[in-house]
């Protein structure tokens, strides 16, 4: 029983492990839907509650690249895009913050 017991615990842990890039809603309102676009790569997000974090384990290539991010809300749509460092593939964790009118892009190393 207690095997059982640690190899749930050590899947839940692997299956809720943190993703490379971290997104946070800094709009202040919640979000119909959330696009990421990088490198050709797109992954979205419904339903995004306000000052809500989420994840993606998209890759990020070794050259900079433009980052796409397109949210909506009650009909109103809004985008942003940044480039990265060359570096950013290498990064542990990229943290990207959103809000109307920035966008905030840090890299942990």
């Amino acid at each position: 029983m207690k095997k059982l017991l640690v190899l749930s615990a050590v899947v839940l842990l692997a299956g809720c492990g943190g993703s490379k890039i971290q997104i946070n809603n800094g709009t202040g309102m919640d979000l119909d839907s959330v696009t990421l676009n990088i490198a050709g790569n797109t992954e979205t997000w419904y339903n995004v509650e306000a000052n809500k974090s989420f994840g993606s384990n998209m890759p990020l290539p070794d050259s900079a690249v433009a980052i796409q991010l397109e949210w909506e809300s009650a009909g109103d749509q809004w985008n942003m895009e940044y480039v990265t460092i060359d570096s950013a593939s290498r990064a542990k964790t990229v943290s990207i913050l959103f809000a109307v009118e920035e966008m905030s892009v840090n890299y942990s190393f």
